[in-house]
């Protein structure tokens, strides 16, 4: 009896217990989706990083999944996605939006445009961050600067470059303002998707393409199918990618959170440059052993691809209100540091 007794006491200290002890609240969950593979250097490891320093640095606050390119949602549907809700936030480009809003364009990436550092600068103490989240906020997105990418490279080609007549004709791969300026000396613009590029330039579908950064090229093996590097990229000396969140998820997040995504960010674009810097000379050596012949743009051939972007810049300033006010604030930022970026 005295055993049943016991048993019952300590069944019923240990319920009390239970029931006493507090309970610890899972975080906030954030679902996040890269518009790369989780493994691409930069673009991809980026969005990988991001999660993890969230996770740890949070204390618990926030509950972090970072899903690699195409696992919800296909990576050019991430904007659509987080701006309906269905996503909470995305690693991606503002370049992938550009159809929808041109003026975005001149945050990701700029042809003839600053150095990395000139350029995060304009975003971050120039008035650009600022443009930037008002063209989204009227779409119910908050953008976050989270990515920041050093100088791509000029581009694969299997032909030489001497003269910018050596353009005309040509079918290469370029998007964008680089590669409307390209239409201008002549060239033939194909749109692919990178899984298309290797094939494309193996079967002479396309005589040129650009891509990204050494340590990114590398990854598609494109040293086995193209003749000619091109250092460095003219059409996009810096860029920046950008992680978007749903705005009324955002405005869910408490003001802690909130910090900490913000400076998060802010330690992922120092991520991105020093992780890329070993990985880029790496991959260039590794070029010149395969036999690709490494190769700068004449100036004279920069001279023709610069006046024909003026061009490019003439029309689309003329043509969209926002387009004109980023580039106007762009320029003016340029002007105003120039005495010291353009002699560092």
């Amino acid at each position: 009896m005295k055993t049943h007794i016991k048993s019952l006491v300590t069944l019923a200290v240990t319920v009390s217990t239970l029931v006493a002890a507090p309970v610890m609240a899972k975080g906030t969950r954030l679902d996040i989706q890269s518009a790369w593979p989780l493994t691409m250097p930069a673009s991809g490891a980026n969005a990988a990083y991001l999660g993890e320093t969230l996770n740890e640095s949070s204390g618990g606050s926030l509950d972090v999944t970072v899903y690699g390119a195409g696992k919800l949602v296909p990576s050019l549907q991430i904007f659509d996605a987080v701006q309906q809700g269905t996503l909470d936030a995305g690693i991606t480009s503002p370049l992938y939006v550009a159809g929808r809003f041109p003026a975005v364009q001149l945050f990701g990436g700029i042809p003839f445009g600053p150095d990395a550092i000139t350029h995060t600068a304009w975003l971050y103490d120039g008035g650009g961050r600022e443009i930037w989240s008002e063209i989204y906020a009227k779409q119910g997105v908050v953008t976050i600067p989270c990515g920041l990418m050093d100088s791509e490279a000029g581009g694969w080609y299997n032909f030489e470059i001497n003269t910018v007549d050596d353009f005309k004709g040509k079918k290469v791969r370029f998007a964008g303002l680089a590669g409307e300026a390209m239409v201008k000396v002549g060239a033939s613009i194909v749109l692919l998707p990178g899984g298309e590029i290797y094939p494309g330039l193996e079967k002479g579908l396309i005589d040129g393409t650009e891509l990204s950064m050494p340590a990114i090229d590398i990854t598609l093996g494109l040293q086995q199918v193209g003749k000619y590097y091109y250092l460095p990229g003219w059409h996009q000396p810096a860029a920046m990618n950008e992680l978007i969140v749903n705005q009324a998820k955002w405005d869910s997040l408490d003001a802690s959170q909130q910090a900490l995504i913000e400076e998060s960010c802010k330690a992922v674009n120092l991520e991105s440059i020093t992780s890329t810097m070993a990985l880029n000379a790496k991959a260039v050596a590794e070029f010149e052993a395969a036999g690709v012949e490494i190769k700068s743009f004449p100036p004279e051939v920069l001279e023709h691809l610069h006046a024909a972007f003026d061009e490019v810049i003439a029309e689309q300033t003329s043509k969209d209100a926002d387009f004109k006010r980023v580039w106007e604030s762009l320029t003016a930022y340029r002007a105003s540091v120039a005495p010291w970026a353009e002699r560092r």
